[in-house]
C-alpha cells in the first residue's frame, strides 16, 4: 500500500493545497471514515464528522455519538480533532467539535541566511464548529455550522469568524444528494491590522448505499477561486460485519493553485474495525485507520488515527 501511494503521488507544494488560507490545517479533513474515502462526504449522513464536511448529513444521526482523531504529521506539527454529536426527536441535530493544530514550539525565526536562527517562537492554532440541522421533511434536510478560529503566533494572535451552508436531499433510502457553501463569508483579523477572507468554496456531491455489496459510493466536486476544481471519489466495502475497507483518491490543482503547477493525484486508504457494544449490540466502538500522502512534502506519508463510540 506505502508503494502504491509513493508511486502514484505527485508532488503537491502547500500554496496549491490551501497552504495560503488561514487554518489552513483544516485542508487535512475531518473523520477517517471520510478522510479514507478522499472527502467525498457532501452526501454522506449518520456521522458526527458530517458536521464538517456538511452540516445537513447531521440528520441522519441515531442516537449519541463521539469521535476522536489525531493525525501524525511531521516537522513537529501536531493536529487532534474530537467531535460529539446528537439529535433531538428525530428533527432537530447537533454537533460540537474542535480541531487543535500546532507547528511546534521550536520554530526558527531568521532575519537572514545563517546556521543559527535568530530566535525560537511557536505557533497554536484552534478552530471551533457548532453545528445544527434540521429534517423538514423526509427527504430533506438543511444544516449550518458556525466557525471560530483563534491563532497564537509569535507575538502576533488572530480571530476568526465563519459559516458553512448545507443542503441534502434523498432521492432514495439508498442515495442521497448533497449541496455545500462553505466560507461564504469568513474573516480572519490579526491583531497587527491585517485581515484575511477565506475564499468561499461551493461542493456538490452524492453518496449510494448498495445494500447487497454492503458498500458505499461517494463522489464530490468542489470549486474555489484559489484552489480551483477539485473532484474526490471513496469507496467503502464490508466483507463481514465487523471490518470496513475503504479508499478513494481526489484531484487537485486541475484549474487553480500554483501558476503552471502540475495536476496533483492524492489516493486514500484506510480500514475500521467495529465491535458491538451491549447486550443488545445496539452501541459500536470503532477503530479507523487512514492513509493519507503528505501535501508539503514529496513522497511523505500521513497516518490518522481514531476512536469513536456510537450509542443508539
Amino acid at each position: 500500500m506505502a508503494f502504491l501511494f509513493m508511486a502514484t503521488a505527485v508532488t503537491a507544494k502547500a500554496d496549491q493545497q490551501g497552504g495560503q488560507r488561514p487554518a489552513a490545517y483544516l485542508e487535512l479533513g475531518a473523520g477517517d471514515v471520510q478522510n479514507a474515502m478522499a472527502g467525498a462526504a457532501v452526501g454522506d449522513r449518520n456521522d458526527p464528522a458530517c458536521g464538517f464536511w456538511n452540516p445537513a448529513g447531521l440528520s441522519g444521526l441515531r442516537g449519541f455519538q463521539i469521535q476522536d482523531q489525531y493525525t501524525l504529521l511531521p516537522l513537529g506539527q501536531q493536529l487532534n480533532y474530537f467531535t460529539l454529536a446528537n439529535g433531538f426527536r428525530d428533527f432537530f441535530f447537533y454537533g460540537l467539535s474542535s480541531f487543535i493544530y500546532s507547528a511546534g514550539g521550536n520554530i526558527e525565526a531568521r532575519v537572514g541566511p545563517s546556521l543559527a536562527p535568530d530566535s525560537l517562537f511557536s505557533d497554536l492554532e484552534m478552530t471551533y464548529l457548532i453545528s445544527v440541522a434540521f429534517r423538514l421533511s423526509p427527504r430533506w434536510s438543511i444544516g449550518g455550522n458556525i466557525k471560530i478560529m483563534v491563532q497564537d503566533f509569535d507575538n502576533y494572535s488572530g480571530f476568526g469568524f465563519g459559516e458553512d451552508l448545507g443542503l441534502q436531499y434523498r432521492l432514495t433510502q439508498y442515495t442521497t444528494f448533497g449541496l455545500m457553501l462553505q466560507d461564504p463569508f469568513t474573516l480572519f483579523n490579526y491583531d497587527n491590522s491585517t485581515q484575511n477572507i477565506v475564499p468561499i468554496t461551493v461542493k456538490a456531491g452524492v453518496a449510494h448505499h448498495d445494500v447487497q455489496l454492503d458498500a458505499k459510493l461517494n463522489f464530490d466536486l468542489e470549486w474555489s477561486a484559489d484552489l480551483g476544481f477539485r473532484p474526490r471519489l471513496g469507496v467503502e466495502w464490508r466483507p463481514v460485519e465487523i471490518l470496513a475497507l475503504r479508499g478513494g483518491c481526489w484531484a487537485g490543482n486541475l484549474s487553480g493553485g500554483a501558476s503552471g503547477g502540475a495536476v496533483s493525484i492524492n489516493p486514500t486508504a484506510g480500514f475500521g474495525l467495529l465491535m458491538p457494544l451491549g447486550s443488545s449490540g445496539d452501541g459500536l466502538l470503532e477503530f479507523n485507520y487512514t492513509l493519507l500522502t503528505d501535501r508539503v512534502i514529496s513522497g511523505g506519508l500521513l497516518h490518522q488515527v481514531e476512536i469513536s463510540g456510537k450509542f443508539l
